[in-house]
């Protein structure tokens, strides 16, 4: 014979339930903003690189910098 839970049991693991999703939804935030903060540094660090060789009228670095930074953008949609 099955035995059914009580109405307090259900409420229990009805709050477990959301206590889980809720620190899933959490952890699934926190990654999306530290991969936005590591995305913003990678972009920034480029285009200081871009600036460098531009000052230094690097056309080969230039070249490959504007190219990485594409990629980048492409990548993440930025």
């Amino acid at each position: 014979m099955e035995k059914k839970k009580s109405y307090t049991e259900l409420m229990k693991d009805y709050a477990m339930t959301q206590l889980q999703n809720e620190k899933w939804m959490l952890h699934i935030y926190s990654d999306m903003i530290l991969n936005e903060l590591i995305l913003k540094r990678q972009r920034e660090q480029i285009l200081r690189e871009i600036d460098n060789a531009l000052d230094i009228k690097d056309k080969k670095q230039f070249m490959k910098l504007t190219n990485e930074l594409k990629n980048l953008e492409e990548r993440f949609g930025s």
